[in-house]
């Protein structure tokens, strides 16, 4: 019974921490920590609203620029992976989503040196490429390194759907 409870609670977990939260969160720290990055680099680097101003160049970070995506995705697989303590849940999760922020950060930088010291149009293609192939991968390249770390040998979803199949007698 354990199990079945557990499970609900995992269900749930999305539905509690939603989108939309994980959403204002990320781009609430992306927004600044971009902002202050930017000044190590140019000390007139300023903050109107969402709009960055740096070197004369103006960048507006929408929510997309924060990748709130990747990190729902991250929770997802983590509490749709059967046998994942919480302990280790939350630890998944915190440094999944920390080398998420990390590795974002440093692409928005470098989009916004690009766009300022090159053309749009070599911005416009990186900014592509990271959104089309890059991203797809980070959150499958950061699930299998931190499933290598913390020794994860449940499959997400498919863990729990093979336990409940076997548990409904079908294979007797």
């Amino acid at each position: 019974m354990n199990y079945y409870r557990n499970l609900i609670f995992r269900i749930l977990i999305p539905f509690i921490i939603s989108y939309e939260i994980i959403q204002e969160i990320a781009l609430y720290l992306t927004i600044n920590a971009t902002h202050l990055t930017l000044k190590f680099f140019n000390p007139n680097t300023f903050l109107i609203g969402d709009f960055l101003s740096f070197n004369e160049t103006y960048i507006k970070l929408i929510p997309a620029c924060a990748a709130a995506s990747a990190y729902f995705l991250l929770l997802f697989l983590t509490v749709f992976t059967k046998d994942i303590k919480l302990k280790t849940g939350l630890k998944i999760f915190f440094l999944g989503s920390l080398i998420i922020f990390i590795t974002n950060l440093l692409r928005i930088i470098l989009l916004v040196i690009v766009l300022d010291k090159f053309s749009y149009n070599l911005f416009n293609t990186l900014h592509l490429f990271f959104w089309s192939i890059i991203a797809s991968a980070l959150v499958a390249i950061i699930w299998i390194f931190l499933t290598k770390l913390y020794r994860i040998r449940s499959i997400p979803v498919y863990s729990d759907l093979k336990y409940l199949i076997k548990k409904t007698n079908l294979y007797k």
